[in-house]
Parts: structure tokens; C-alpha cells; sequence
């Protein structure tokens, strides 16, 4: 860090001008070990590691243009884990920290709010407080590119922006806009209380779910993105019966950047693209997927996602958003996230992919979990994580209605994928 203090990365700069109670800004992930978690252990492995993460020891902090990260000296804390996931992060009550971990019974899970980094740094994050969680409980284990090795020396490639710098050495020759759909539909519930986020899991045998995708020759990913693009549109159709009322629905989905331009970075480097599908038209769900397929061919091609990071780069460089005193975005920020963010997809979908730890760690993480914050516009996102021989798929929604999960896995099912179904805040579907 330079002189104690840090720009917050491209991506990261919307989160502290847009979150609330109702829109968090927060992900979790959360490691099931086969022994029971002390918060002494705990405590004290996060020490450990948090020296070779400084770069998340920080706070948030308020200038005149921009809000900037500031080394915490604060202790860290743990806490038990029996409130709401995703939460809003709370000052006063973590210390100014912009991250949480939490434990109960044999899970340790680890809270993120997105200004500090995204679900593949925050995963590597919490693999290594589990390392050295089991390490000072006297197991031997060993570590790969998914943990840190606390001994290593900080690279400093890992705090860089990734964003913006490689965005600006594309900035003249990838400089046509990347249009996207607008004004999509939204699910038409009511959101539930602000202190309650209601997560569904659902588990299946990841040879059978690979093994399903592929015939309808697609990946995963393509599958999944699918499956909820047609739910979206039965429940428009269910909730908006006259056709001329009707909108195009979209998903969000991540594109992990890191592989693709060969970036260390331990901050946010992702991208997005929304497929979507307009109302006019009658789909199959072979349709759907063909479509899919061929939208994320043409939209993860790597000048079309420089294009997008050019794109986000001039957007923060215009001498609109620059100049304008910290005050006034945070009053003006809020309704162009919404028509020109939110507006843009209905759900999102997350999918970190097989997480490969050594066999020393597998053989204590019983399972992986990802869990997206709370929404007010979308009211139901999606994640999944890939780990040993189970995939894990979890929504979470802040509506009483289990729309979206319910018509989503009992198509799997429909399809042939076996699926058990845990459900935490909510009834059972």
C-alpha cells in the first residue's frame, strides 16, 4: 500500500455510493470442516493471515471526490454466525473493517462487501484462514493455488488495479461502445423485511449435472444461465398477462478476468455480460440454450470484454463523474445505478467453478458455499460452487415467495439431475 492509503479499484468505486440496508454490497463463502470451530483458533489464525493480506486491512474512508481505504490498526473480531448473511457491513460494529469472519458449529464462513474484492479473491481469502485454522489445530496440510502461503512474500501485483491499467493501454483501440439491454422486467414481489435473506440450497452429484449440459452440448454455466432465463419469462408471463406489458428479461453473469489477461490481482477483476431474451418471441428450451451459447461465444471474446473494461475506464475518467464532489455522487449515484445497473438484468448468476483444494485440506472441508447479497431490484440471485464430487446451487432472496428456486429446480429434476434442497430463513420448497 502506498503511504498507508489506497484508491479503491474501478469496479469497487459504485459499492459505497450505492449500498443500503436492502442492498448490501456483501458475498460469503462459507467452509463445513469435520471438527467443531473454537473462536480462540479462529482469532487467531486470522491474525496470522491478515499480515499477508494488508491490503484488506483497511477502512473506508471519505474524501472529496472519491471515498479511499486507509490502513485499520482496529483488532480484528470474529463472531458467531447467527444473524442475517450478507448483512450490511457495519462500522462500528467490526471495527471499520470491511470484511467479517463468522463461525458456528464446524462452518467458518467469510463476508466480503465488494469494495474490496471480488468472490475469487475473497475465496482464496477464507482458504487460507482454513489452512492456518488446521494447521494450529495440529493437522498437516498443505496448500495450492487456491491459499496463500502466509510466509510468502506480498506481490505486488496482488493490490494492483487491474481494471484500469490494462483497460488504459486498450483505451484508443477498443473504444466502440458495448450496448446492452435496458429496462428489463423484475420480479413483482415485495421484499420482506430488511433483516431477513432467505438461502436455498441445492446439491447434486456434479458427474450427473456435467453429464445433463452435455447433451444439449453446453457447459454448466450455459445450462444453468438457461434454465433461469426461462423461469424469468414463465413468471413474467404468469405475473404480467397482457403480452404489450411485457420486457425483455436478462441475467447477469461474472466473467473472472484474471486467466484471461494474466492478472495476480487480489482486488475486484471481473467483468459481466447479461444475456438476455426479448418477450415477443415464443421459446423452446432448446432454443434458449442455442441462444446462450452462442451469446457467450460472442460476448467473453477478449476484445468485446476489452471493450466493456474500456467502457467502464471512460465512465469513471469522464469529467462529469470525476469532478463531482463526493456529496453529490452520493445523492445523484443511487437512481443512475438503478436505470443504467439493475436495470440491465433481472438476476444474477455466479458460478466459481470446481474448487480444487490439496487432499491434506479435503480431506477436513466437507463442502464449499456461495451466497450473493440481497438485491432490492432483482430479489433473487444465484451462485454455485463446484467442490469434490458435488455441486453446491444456492439462491437467495428477500421476497416471501420462492419463485425463481422453485421453478429452477424442479426443472433439473424435470431434466433428470437429482437434487436435495436445504433451506435456511424460509419454508422448504
Amino acid at each position: 500500500m502506498n503511504n498507508d492509503w489506497m484508491k479503491l479499484d474501478n469496479a469497487a468505486k459504485i459499492y459505497p455510493l450505492v449500498e443500503s440496508d436492502y442492498n448490501t454490497s456483501v458475498f460469503r463463502f462459507s467452509a463445513t470442516l469435520d471438527i467443531e470451530i473454537k473462536k480462540d483458533v479462529l482469532l487467531k489464525a486470522l491474525n496470522l493471515v491478515i499480515l499477508r493480506f494488508p491490503y484488506y486491512k483497511v477502512t473506508l474512508k471519505t474524501g472529496f471526490f472519491w471515498f479511499y481505504l486507509e490502513e485499520n490498526n482496529e483488532n480484528l473480531v470474529v463472531f458467531e454466525d447467527i444473524k442475517m448473511p450478507c448483512r450490511r457491513m457495519i462500522k462500528e460494529e467490526n471495527n471499520g473493517y470491511l470484511f467479517r469472519v463468522l463461525y458456528i458449529d464446524n462452518k467458518i464462513s467469510i463476508e466480503f462487501n465488494h469494495i474490496l474484492a471480488d468472490g475469487t479473491a475473497g475465496l482464496i481469502f477464507l482458504n487460507t484462514i482454513v489452512f492456518e485454522y488446521l494447521k494450529l489445530e495440529g493437522y498437516d496440510v498443505s496448500i495450492n493455488e487456491w491459499i496463500k502461503d502466509i510466509e510468502s512474500k506480498i506481490d505486488e501485483k496482488e493490490i494492483e488495479d487491474s481494471h484500469s491499467i490494462i483497460g488504459k493501454k486498450y483505451i484508443k483501440t477498443h473504444c466502440n461502445k458495448v450496448d446492452n439491454v435496458k429496462g428489463v422486467y423484475h420480479i413483482k414481489d415485495r421484499i420482506i423485511n430488511r433483516n431477513k435473506y432467505i438461502i436455498t440450497y441445492g446439491i447434486m452429484d456434479s458427474n450427473l449435472l456435467h453429464d445433463t449440459a452435455k447433451k444439449y452440448n453446453c457447459s454448466i454455466t450455459v445450462f444453468i444461465t438457461a434454465i433461469y432465463l426461462e423461469n424469468l419469462i414463465e413468471i413474467q408471463n404468469e405475473q404480467t398477462t397482457r403480452k404489450k406489458k411485457r420486457k425483455a428479461v436478462s441475467v447477469q453473469v461474472p466473467v473472472n478476468m484474471r486467466k484471461r489477461l494474466q492478472s495476480e490481482s487480489m482486488r475486484n477483476f471481473s467483468l459481466y455480460i447479461t444475456p438476455y431474451l426479448i418477450p415477443t418471441k415464443e421459446y423452446t428450451f432448446e432454443d434458449i440454450i442455442e441462444y446462450v451459447k452462442r451469446f457467450f461465444e460472442e460476448k467473453t471474446d477478449i476484445n468485446n470484454l476489452l471493450r466493456l473494461m474500456v467502457q467502464n475506464l471512460k465512465t469513471e475518467k469522464s469529467p462529469f463523474v470525476r469532478f463531482l464532489p463526493l456529496k453529490l455522487k452520493t445523492i445523484i449515484t443511487p437512481f443512475i445505478y438503478n436505470a443504467k445497473g439493475v436495470d440491465t438484468f433481472s438476476g444474477t448468476i455466479s458460478n466459481m467453478g470446481k474448487i480444487q483444494l490439496p487432499e491434506s485440506i479435503e480431506k477436513h472441508v466437507l463442502r464449499i458455499d456461495f451466497i450473493l447479497g440481497p438485491c432490492p431490484l432483482t430479489k433473487c440471485k444465484c451462485s454455485l460452487t463446484g467442490y469434490m464430487d458435488k455441486i453446491y446451487i444456492t439462491f437467495g432472496r428477500n421476497t416471501k415467495q420462492a419463485r425463481v428456486e422453485t421453478k429452477f429446480f424442479r426443472k433439473l429434476v424435470k431434466l433428470g439431475v437429482e437434487v436435495q434442497i436445504e433451506n435456511q430463513g424460509g419454508d422448504i420448497l
